[in-house]
């Protein structure tokens, strides 16, 4: 084995070695080797591969592995490998099956010295292809996390303090948050971090701990985070001394004011007072910016100065509201198979351009509670409705993701195709502009100047940037920044190169004139057949090829010239003995002659040399570009997601009949006031029947509950209403018009939900513990603008204890005058006088009713006042068909268990007079009686019973009185008679 071979390997493992530790081990190495990229591993005697992870990344790249004749102490050496060429699809595969790829490439000036430097280092996060299209993939985020824990004094009780920072590899655009809490291991303390990971769901994860890496795995699983690829950095027990020092760096004032004056200026840290306030986030920041420096510096050239997600005027959404409420979706299988019914999102989201799809994903994962903003939404909307936008969408469906493109400059990761795409988008936008008439209405052209003025001059200026450099039809379908099949470059903006196409030009006319010249020869009369071809290769370029054949006919008509010469051109004769006939193939000859030798020479060196210079040109374009027009093209950006996110919300509303919000700000608490309300969701899915409109009102006046309580049989739709009522107030607070016939509201700035279908089983803990850790939050943080929505509260423990709490927390809702809505099945509890006090509760139910003819329930689905019917459990087995004899048994159960529950006929008659009927309380009329109570004493009758005319027994003499209605009147010492009323017999002093 030579020394050279051997150096290849060791470098090669040693280089893996360092790259694992630093990025995990599914981390693969491709290392150039003249025209290859190469991978090796070594496999033992008992067939293990070690040292790299070449066996698993070429099974899913599809790619061959062989042995090499080289023996190691440890093994027989593998390799695997792909042309230089193919360097993109490789990486790419390898980030899609979550590997770091790291390159290195060779430099070969000097051939004796051969030296392999670092390329790239490329990771689900941080890779960025020369694709244009991003309808596969919206997003590709990289988020660093970093948690501490801490404790104001030795006997205050221990924080939580999570940071978190995200930067967006398509875009440039990055964000940072961060939030603190008491430390209480429970879903609910990472409610905020869950929030802004589903939001975002980033491809690659750092996380940085100050906790056990116990603790830390059971926080990255409370988060829901899904992402395949998380470093964690565990500084308790981290021995890496690079990332260690990394970290460190991270909390030296130095360092962070160094990093962010570096990339955003030195004013930044006074103008952005947050990267002070929020210190924690900040370091997240500036370590999140260090790893992706470290993958690729381009990635963070122009990032943009953070967005800084603890604004004031953003709606909180806590306990999962995003997942609980379908806004957005659940990464379920079950999701995916919904399509466009999958989320709220997916349905809602009708942009037609990339830029404007994730413009508003952000306003609908973010809804806020500033009154002027969604007025002005609500006011442009109805603007816009006056027009047909059919146009407008159509034409942005022709605009590519300009920002994936803007980014593609950034990292010099561009084809000239896809600078074909950007003239065309934009050449796309200045038409619209243009033509529509759309933007001839003040009002939408005031509303666009908001975010850009001038947006047509801007427009034509890059447009004029670009057609001024490159022939940009030539630019279409070619996706090389090394090879140019022709000049794509203008003349008059490189001389050298204008130079260079003038002589290949020159002698390409010459090649051409001399394969015409041979074909006359052999042409007879007016028959013109095309005897010579021209073949070419990549190595040996142009050369003309005849058939065997006709190469026979060639010569005898060159042999009969007089003089013996071919005249091509003025400058270009031949003689005959000089024209020979190589063997190319087995049907074919090569023609040759030392001129046409040298002109197939100059084609060839001066075709690589042009693309050398239009490589350069194309280079130069892309820095001037950068300078000059980038951030122009970032002002179009926003302008047209602006555009894009207004007709989305213009379509909808429009498309499915919703209606404008009405805000009164005055108003003394957040409320709502719905009429004709609809799931936006179900009234797509559900076809086999017209969607069921109800109407609801909350804290409106003093006459409104603040509060309802929903009761109702399984399946009729409680729930979806409670998810409507949140659906609608998170549209209304992004901006958009809602589904229903009218809604006035005052936004609200938090919104609790806990809807049953996300018990977080795998997290580890009970429903019930769930349930009690969400509650908890809910009780401690709403107020009279926060709206509470909530599906069968304390359903994972005993019916006491869950009545009693369920009260409890109605009972502290009522008093905090939050508007909250419930589903449950405990009607006991509207019973309790604590829960019959409270003014501000409503109590409703949706209806349904059994048809004996079909023999099962019909679902009316109506809201209306009282809890309704309590007798339905049972009533919906019978309508599943469950066996008689079943039926039969669990009736019999609940008649005897549950008398309260007990139809009219199951009520047995008094032991005083077998026609009394013991029934509900006579006097309260909610109660099931316990006591047959005689309204004039039996004290009163004589020795047969009498009292006056009627006997002591008589049904009319006797009332059925729950077990207190009898303590009362016998306290009161009152007599009570009864009397015929217009609502049947009652009571009465």
């Amino acid at each position: 084995m030579s020394k050279s071979q051997e150096s290849i390997h060791i470098q090669y493992f040693n280089i893996t070695k360092e790259y694992a530790m630093k990025y995990g081990e599914q981390t693969i190495l491709f290392y150039q080797v003249g025209a290859f990229f190469e991978m090796y591993g070594i496999q033992t005697r008992e067939g293990d591969i070690l040292h790299s992870r070449i066996e698993d990344f070429t099974q899913f790249a599809q790619l061959n592995m062989s042995a090499k004749e080289i023996d190691t102490i440890d093994g027989t050496v593998l390799m695997a490998g792909f042309r230089d060429y193919s360097l993109d699809k490789y990486i790419k595969i390898a980030t899609a099956n979550h590997y770091t790829a790291v390159v290195y490439t060779q430099n070969a000036t000097n051939p004796k010295d051969i030296k392999r430097e670092l390329y790239g280092i490329y990771s689900p996060g941080t890779y960025l292809s020369y694709d244009t299209d991003s309808s596969h993939m919206l997003s590709n985020h990289t988020v660093c996390i970093w948690l501490h824990r801490y404790s104001a004094s030795p006997l205050g009780s221990p924080q939580f303090i999570c940071g978190m920072a995200s930067s967006h590899i398509f875009t440039g655009e990055s964000t940072m948050f961060e939030y603190q809490t008491d430390f209480i291991m429970n879903p609910t303390t990472f409610d905020e971090m869950e929030r802004y990971l589903s939001i975002i769901l980033p491809s690659e994860v750092i996380v940085i701990s100050h906790l056990t890496e116990k603790q830390t795995d059971q926080i990255i699983q409370f988060s829901g985070l899904k992402t395949a690829m998380i470093h964690k950095i565990i500084l308790e027990t981290e021995t890496n001394a690079v990332k260690i020092e990394a970290v460190e760096n991270c909390l030296k004032q130095k360092y962070v004011t160094h990093i962010l004056s570096t990339f955003f200026g030195e004013e930044s840290l006074y103008v952005c007072r947050e990267f002070s306030t929020y210190s924690i986030a900040t370091q997240a920041f500036c370590y999140l910016l260090h790893f992706l420096q470290e993958h690729n510096p381009n990635l963070v050239k122009r990032i943009s100065i953070p967005s800084f997600q603890n604004t004031s005027n953003r709606l909180v959404l806590a306990n999962h509201t995003l997942k609980q409420l379908n806004i957005i979706d659940d990464q379920t299988t079950d999701g995916k198979k919904s399509g466009r019914h999958s989320s709220v999102l997916t349905l809602l989201n009708r942009c037609c351009t990339s830029i404007g799809k994730r413009v508003f994903q952000m306003q609908v994962t973010n809804p806020v509670f500033d009154c002027d903003w969604l007025n002005q939404e609500y006011d442009i909307t109805e603007e816009l409705l006056k027009y047909d936008i059919l146009h407008i969408r159509k034409q942005l469906s022709k605009i590519k993701d300009l920002e994936k493109i803007g980014r593609q400059i950034i990292a010099r990761k561009i084809y000239p195709h896809s600078l074909f795409h950007l003239f065309e988008s934009l050449d796309t936008i200045d038409g619209l502009i243009s033509d529509d008439a759309i933007f001839s209405d003040p009002a939408i052209m005031r509303y666009l100047a908001l975010s850009e003025e001038n947006i047509a001059l801007q427009t034509r200026e890059v447009i004029d940037s670009i057609q001024s450099f490159f022939i940009i039809e030539k630019c279409k379908g070619l996706d090389s920044v090394t090879v140019f099949p022709e000049n794509i470059v203008q003349r008059g903006i490189r001389p050298a190169l204008d130079g260079l196409v003038d002589e290949y030009n020159h002698n390409l006319s010459l090649f051409h004139m001399v394969k015409k010249g041979l074909n006359q020869l052999m042409q007879s009369g007016d028959k013109k057949e095309d005897f010579i071809k021209i073949h070419e290769t990549d190595k040996s370029g142009s050369s003309l090829q005849i058939t065997k054949k006709r190469g026979e006919l060639l010569k005898r008509v060159l042999a009969g010239l007089k003089p013996d010469s071919v005249t091509f051109t003025e400058d270009l004769i031949v003689q005959v003995k000089d024209i020979r006939f190589v063997k190319a193939s087995a049907s074919n000859d090569e023609i040759d002659f030392p001129q046409l030798t040298n002109i197939t020479r100059k084609l060839l060196s001066l075709k690589e040399r042009i693309s050398e210079e239009i490589a350069q040109t194309f280079a130069m374009f892309l820095r001037t570009f950068e300078t000059d027009h980038y951030k122009t093209l970032t002002s179009i950006i926003r302008w047209i997601g602006k555009l894009d996110v207004l007709q989305s919300k213009t379509y909808v509303a429009k498309e499915y009949c919703y209606c404008k919000p009405v805000i009164h700000s005055d108003a003394p608490q957040s409320f709502f006031d719905a009429v004709g309300l609809r799931h936006v969701l179900i009234e797509h899915i559900q076809q086999n029947e017209i969607y069921v409109k109800n109407d609801l009102r909350l804290a409106v006046d003093r006459d409104t509950p603040s509060g309802i309580l929903i009761f109702g049989t399984n399946a009729v739709g409680k729930t979806s209403l409670i998810r409507a009522v949140g659906i609608c107030v998170i549209m209304a607070q992004c901006g958009m018009y809602v589904p229903c016939a009218s809604f006035a509201y005052k936004p609200y700035t938090a919104i609790f939900s806990r809807i049953l279908g996300n018990d977080n089983i795998f997290k580890g803990l009970s429903t019930f513990a769930v349930e009690m850790s969400e509650l908890r939050i809910i009780l401690k943080m709403a107020d009279e603008n926060s709206l509470v929505l909530g599906d069968e509260l304390c359903s994972g423990t005993e019916t006491e204890s869950a009545m009693s709490i369920f009260s409890t927390g109605l009972i502290e809702l009522h008093e905090k005058r939050a508007t909250f809505l419930f589903a449950t099945h405990f009607h006991e509890i509207t019973k309790y006088e604590e829960v019959r006090g409270l003014s501000g509760l409503g109590i409703k139910h949706m209806t349904v009713h059994y048809d004996p003819e079909i023999k099962g329930l019909v679902y009316d689905r109506v809201l209306k006042d009282g809890q309704g019917s309590r007798m339905y459990g049972l009533e919906v087995c019978k309508s599943l068909y469950m066996e008689n004899a079943f039926m039969e048994r669990a009736y019999l159960f609940r008649n005897k268990y549950f008398t309260d529950q007990t139809g009219e006929l199951a009520f047995k008659p008094a032991n005083y007079n077998p026609k009394k009927i013991r029934g509900r309380c006579e006097l309260c009329e909610t109660e099931i009686s316990q006591e047959i109570h005689h309204l004039s004493p039996q004290r009163l009758a004589d020795e047969k019973g009498f009292i006056d005319a009627f006997h002591k027994n008589h049904a009319g003499n006797l009332a059925a009185l729950c077990e207190k209605c009898h303590d009362k009147i016998h306290e009161a010492n009152v007599a009570f008679v009864k009397r015929k009323t217009t609502r049947g017999y009652k009571l009465t002093t």
